[in-house]
């Protein structure tokens, strides 16, 4: 049967009473010394007027009475009172406890509070700390004056000590009674709570414990009718929270798992532009460290664009979109793009990595430029051929020839240029490697020099395929001839009268930067086959080494056009190279020569 616990409520009385009880013995604690002092006082006071019959007048009022001192000595003996008689004008005349010598060393006493007093109103009282007995003394003092017309001072002192000892002694018992009243209180108090206010700790309790996320605490739910509403509420409270937090994490797993798996960076801020989450596609684009504490973004990301950028945000709200680029830990081109979260109770910035993106627009920029430009030239050389020829030249045999001669010309060099143009984009869309078989780089050597010949005793450059090994690769026999064909052509077009091309055909042990190569029939890789191409040419200046294969790239634009190529040649041996899992390789010296090498993985049949 439930129960209120109002009626127990009326035991609230026995708090006022307790704070009485304080108050009066604060009170008490306060007005206890200082009553016992003015006694004292008062008592000390008519002590000394009793003590003017009984002391004996000074002989003299001059100099200190050594015998009158020691007879006060006698008088007081057996007490704790000190009795001193000074003259009118402070010195001391005689001291119950400064006999002999130490009487005349005393000092003068004029200045002594309870003596001014003394001689001021004829009576005086002072409680200080004697400088002659080292200690706190309660003094009276007394002007006297004799049937002779002479006059003194009578001064009475006592030490505090005895009347601290007494108050002490007050206070313990006061002390004593406040402690067994708060002890009756304490008692009490401890009874009431314990039976009034238990149920009432499990429900604090259990808030708590709500307080701190814990929404599966159970408790039992109190007897009394308020505080079972309560419980009640609590429970209901505690139920339905649960199930909000838990889909609050479950949304927030969800979303952590989708931030995390995302390619772009993304970065959430607190409305004071402190980090709350990044995921680990921004810490790699940034360099931050994956287990960085939260904190300033300037401190983690090191970009002060980024910063300005969240700001931006943070202060009108609006999204904004810009494009940076860091340095480190990797050069990168990222696009960014920021917005708030919410009524602006944060922001987050999402970061794109375009760097290849940016690349590819660029190279296709320079790709249409330059093949514009490569096309432009022949077509304009055809054009103007053809409009000479119309305006009459036909009618002349040998220009009309000869100007039909450079059409033909003009239009071999375009259809060399359609032909690279169109092996680079077999290449780059891999149909290098659809039908493979095993090749003899040696006899494709062989064909490649064969076709160079006649270039190569038009300009007296000697071409040799120095004896030694026959590699074998898997590939495309066509890809890898037009390999060598280039690289022969470039090294007799660029050589000098009576310079020499060596080829050079080899193999070593297996390099760990290539991958295995495409053996569709499961035969296994056995090493690199190595191509060395080596001229006695003019060389390639250091500056222009790392442009070499890029498409259209002309060390000296003049010489090779005149030459007739395409700036095609060496981008062709390196997209085969590549096609085939291998590499290109390039040494120079300007006017000593240039050396090609080329590694491909090597074939080996099964046996």
């Amino acid at each position: 049967m439930a129960y209120s616990f109002a009626p127990r409520l009326r035991l609230a009385p026995l708090w006022p009473a307790l704070a009485a009880l304080a108050l009066a013995a604060v009170l008490a604690s306060i007005l206890l010394p200082r009553t016992l002092a003015q006694q004292a006082t008062s008592q000390l006071a008519q002590e000394a007027r009793l003590l003017v019959a009984a002391v004996p007048a000074p002989g003299s009022l001059v100099s200190p009475d050594p015998d009158l001192a020691q007879r006060l000595h006698q008088l007081v003996a057996g007490t704790d009172f000190r009795i001193t008689l000074v003259a009118l004008d402070g010195k001391v005349l005689a001291d119950s406890q400064r006999l002999g010598s130490e009487l005349a060393a005393m000092d003068n006493h004029r200045t002594r509070p309870e003596i001014f007093a003394a001689l001021a109103r004829g009576e005086g009282s002072a409680v200080r700390h004697s400088d002659t007995t080292e200690q706190d003394t309660l003094y009276a003092a007394r002007l006297v004056n004799d049937a002779g017309g002479r006059s003194w001072i009578l001064r009475l002192g006592q030490p505090l000590s005895t009347i601290s000892a007494l108050t002490r002694h007050l206070g313990r018992i006061l002390l004593l009674a406040l402690a067994a009243a708060l002890a009756l209180v304490a008692l009490v108090s401890w009874w009431l709570t314990r039976s009034l206010f238990r149920p009432l700790g499990e429900l604090l309790a259990a808030a708590d414990a709500m307080g701190r996320g814990d929404y599966a605490a159970r408790f039992q739910i109190p007897e009394q009718r308020e505080l079972a509403r309560l419980g009640t509420a609590l429970q209901r409270m505690a139920r339905h929270a649960g199930e909000q937090l838990h889909a609050v994490e479950a949304e927030r797993d969800h979303l952590r798992a989708t931030v995390a798996g995302m390619t772009e960076g993304v970065l959430v801020t607190d409305a004071r532009g402190r980090v709350r989450l990044l995921n680990s596609a921004f810490c790699e684009i940034f360099g931050v460290p994956a287990n960085a504490s939260p904190g300033d973004v300037l401190d983690l990301a090191r970009e002060r664009r980024l910063v300005d950028l969240i700001q931006q945000v943070l202060s009108d709200g609006a999204e904004r979109r810009v494009h940076l680029e860091v340095m480190e830990p990797v050069r990168r081109t990222l696009a960014l793009t920021g917005s708030t979260l919410g009524a602006q109770d944060g922001a987050v910035v999402v970061v794109r990595d375009i760097t290849e993106s940016e690349q590819l627009n660029r190279m296709r920029r320079d790709f249409v430029a330059n093949v514009s430009h490569e096309l432009r030239t022949p077509l304009a050389a055809i054009q103007g051929y053809a409009e000479t020829l119309c305006d009459g030249a036909l009618e002349d045999r040998d220009t009309a020839q000869r100007f039909s001669q450079r059409i033909v010309d003009q239009c071999r060099r375009l259809a060399a240029l359609l032909a690279d143009l169109l092996t680079l984009s077999r290449l780059e869309g891999k149909e290098a490697l659809e039908s493979l078989e095993p090749v003899d780089l040696r006899r494709l050597a062989g064909e490649a020099i064969e076709l160079v010949a006649g270039q190569a005793a038009a300009r007296q450059v000697a071409v040799e395929l120095v004896p030694g090994p026959s590699p074998v690769v898997q590939g495309d026999p066509e890809g890898l001839f037009r390999l060598f064909s280039n690289l022969l052509e470039n090294a007799v077009k660029y050589n000098q009268a009576g310079g020499s091309v060596e080829v050079t055909l080899g193999s070593r042990a297996g390099d760990p930067e290539m991958p295995a190569a495409p053996t569709p029939a499961g035969a296994p890789a056995a090493g690199m086959a190595v191509i060395e191409v080596r001229d006695t040419g003019i060389g390639i200046p250091g500056s222009a080494l790392p442009r070499i294969f890029e498409r259209f790239y002309r060390v000296d634009k003049g010489r090779a056009r005149e030459e007739g190529g395409t700036g095609l040649g060496l981008a062709i041996v390196k997209h085969v190279a590549q096609a085939h899992q291998g590499r290109v390789e390039v040494e120079s010296e300007l006017g000593r020569g240039s050396k090609f090498r080329v590694l491909l993985p090597q074939h080996r049949d099964r046996g």
